[in-house]
């Protein structure tokens, strides 16, 4: 079994191979796309079978690792092995500035961000070590009345550049027709990783509880819970189809064709990019606490998510 497996998008490709080379440096084992599948192989085959054979899973997290809709799947199985945590499966390491929203929001970050190979190298060693961070030496002793000497900030200037206030207002730049279908993927993405953790999680909490989940393709999967083997609750959630190619639709129970109670279609407020419901009508809690109208994806999979499930509670 491999210490790692790293995960990243195409444009990372160069700071996944540089992480994997510290790494081996340290006697560490990895696996990367790069170096690992070779021509021949089949590419999803190779993903699943990295993902089970590697203890732990790195993100190269940036931006465009954010948006890609093949990297969610590849850090979702290590979350889903361990949403709590408390064995460190899952390891971001924040090459490019980003701000991971949802899940990933909650797990620690190794920030390496304008640093330079020194300091980033250490940063990325002391991530991948399970031991406490601490340090060899004994820290200064805090009540000293002497001034004591001040490091120099770690990072690539001594001096900070950023201004106190911005220079310029925000300008607004037009989002295209290509923003919106990635936007989309994305958000489909968001909702069927989420989706996948929750069915997971509701079937490990109660043994009475069971589930099916069936990806008929990329963009379109169904899920069914079970209750002592009575269905109670299935829907259908798929990318396009209705009303144009970037909306997202649910439909509730078994409904034939292409029917839906819901879609969720992208919008833009402020220059950046949400979820709108096109049919809530404030039955549920939730869309009485949240504005329906300004969603962002992981709000989507909650909202779509207590849609499947109130029949579980309303008993």
């Amino acid at each position: 079994m491999s210490d790692f497996f790293i995960s990243y998008t195409g444009v990372d490709r160069q700071w996944a191979e540089w992480i994997a080379f510290v790494l081996e440096e340290e006697g560490f084992t990895t696996i990367l796309q790069a170096w690992d599948f070779r021509p021949g192989s089949n590419f999803v085959l190779e993903m699943q079978k990295a993902s089970e054979a590697a203890q732990r899973t790195i993100m190269v997290l940036t931006a465009d690792y954010l948006k890609s809709g093949m990297a969610a799947p590849e850090w979702a199985s290590a979350f889903g092995r361990d949403p709590q945590g408390l064995e460190r499966r899952l390891l971001p390491i924040t090459a490019r500035a980003c701000e991971p929203q949802g899940l990933l929001k909650t797990i620690v970050q190794v920030r390496i961000v304008g640093m330079d190979e020194a300091n980033a190298r250490e940063a990325i060693l002391a991530g991948a070590n399970r031991a406490r961070a601490k340090p060899s030496n004994r820290p200064a002793f805090p009540g000293s009345a002497s001034p004591a000497a001040h490091k120099a900030f770690p990072g690539p200037d001594t001096v900070s550049r950023q201004p106190i206030r911005p220079l310029l207002p925000k300008l607004k730049v037009p989002l295209t027709d290509v923003d919106q279908r990635r936007f989309a993927k994305s958000a489909f993405g968001t909702i069927r990783t989420i989706f996948g953790a929750n069915l997971e999680q509701v079937a490990r909490e109660n043994d009475r509880v069971e589930f099916d989940v069936t990806d008929t393709t990329a963009a379109d999967f169904r899920a069914e819970l079970f209750l002592d083997g009575a269905s109670k609750g299935a829907c259908r959630i798929w990318l396009g189809g209705m009303m144009g190619d970037n909306n997202i639709c649910f439909a509730e129970g078994r409904i034939s064709g292409n029917g839906c109670n819901e879609i969720l279609m992208p919008a833009t407020a402020d220059n950046e990019l949400s979820l709108s419901a096109t049919m809530a009508m404030g039955y549920l809690d939730f869309e009485r606490r949240t504005d329906m109208k300004k969603l962002t994806p992981e709000q989507a999979a909650d909202y779509l998510w207590e849609r499947f499930t109130r029949a579980f509670r309303s008993g």
